[in-house]
């Protein structure tokens, strides 16, 4: 097959997604498929890009922003253009973690209790506040103490502050206590990003961190992360060495079980295709799922290829059959 390999972007996440595409087009190029592997600037780049209407099919690696939140997968649609990994609307659903919270919440899969904030970086002021008692609007009494009187009530400390529409461990604040808040919600709403930023401010749970990888509608094994230092952050994922993992996850069963068949039916609750990767917190006997991603890390240090090594699936091997999974039906 001739596949395209898109890569880069300009979301936060764009040195990650270089990474990414890089080991994807070598780990198709290993299973004998004549690869193109494409830099973009952007999301609309994609309609400059004549060469796309020669290959069989795109690879899209592009994490965070447009190129993970349905925009390049919608554009892909129109273009009639076949592409890996989950359509317009489910990678929608996925990159807003709130949403995918109401369905978890919903569907009865354990996830912590929440907020989330609409940040208006013009005028440098909050929004709206949305809380379970609903939404709030800026009347010129919102704001940060506002916020942090309504998350100590709420959610309690610790808790954590990330970007709603993010991913790579990009702008999030673990806040231990009260007196950290502010400085920490001025970080993350200066993170380069949109205009106009939904933030997540979310009850931090201790414990193990797990991801669940699901691999076109199969679980393959839990995996366990043990960073050396600190928590799990943008340093731990891609620093090599910096962390240890544990394939399958020393869990015992039946909680083995109950975590991955939820991981399992938060994929299909949101219409996965090809891979998609649960994170997941275990504090005790108890787990809480964080969010799902539709484009997970394909990097060296990547989740996803060690559960599939763990199975005996190799990288191109992988690769290789999420792309021929895409294929459309003769």
């Amino acid at each position: 097959m001739k596949i395209a390999v898109l890569m880069g972007g300009d979301s936060p996440e764009r040195e990650v997604s270089l990474e990414s595409g890089r080991a994807v087009s070598e780990g198709l190029r290993r299973a004998g498929h004549d690869v193109l592997s494409l830099d973009i600037a952007s999301v609309a780049a994609v309609l400059e890009l004549p060469e796309l209407h020669e290959v069989d099919l795109v690879f899209p690696a592009l994490h965070g922003g447009q190129g993970e939140d349905g925009h390049l997968q919608a554009v892909l649609d129109v273009l009639n253009i076949p592409y890996a990994l989950s359509g317009s609307r489910a990678s929608a659903i996925a990159m807003d973690k709130t949403a995918t919270k109401r369905i978890m919440r919903a569907a009865g899969i354990p996830t912590p209790d929440w907020l989330q904030v609409t940040w208006d970086r013009k005028t440098a002021k909050p929004e709206s506040l949305t809380t379970k008692g609903g939404t709030e609007r800026d009347n010129g009494g919102l704001t940060v103490e506002r916020i942090f009187a309504r998350a100590s009530l709420e959610i309690g400390f610790p808790l954590v502050i990330k970007l709603n529409g993010a991913g790579s461990s990009v702008g999030v604040e673990i806040v231990e206590r009260p007196d950290q808040f502010e400085a920490a919600m001025g970080r993350v709403v200066d993170v380069p990003c949109d205009k106009c930023l939904n933030i997540l401010i979310e009850k931090f749970i201790p414990g193990r961190e797990l991801t669940a990888t699901l691999l076109m509608g199969r679980r393959l094994p839990l995996l366990e992360i043990r960073p050396r230092e600190g928590f799990y952050d943008y340093e731990n994922k891609y620093t090599s060495g910096a962390s240890e993992y544990l394939v399958p996850a020393p869990v015992h069963s039946p909680l083995y079980e109950l975590i991955c068949a939820d991981a399992l039916r938060l994929y299909e609750l949101i219409g996965c295709r090809g891979l998609a990767r649960v994170d997941i917190r275990l504090d005790g006997e108890d787990y809480n799922c964080l969010e799902i991603n539709t484009i997970p890390g394909m990097t060296e240090t990547s989740l996803v290829p060690k559960s599939a090594a763990a199975v005996g699936i190799s990288f191109e091997a992988l690769v290789d059959d999420l792309c021929r999974s895409a294929l459309p039906a003769d």
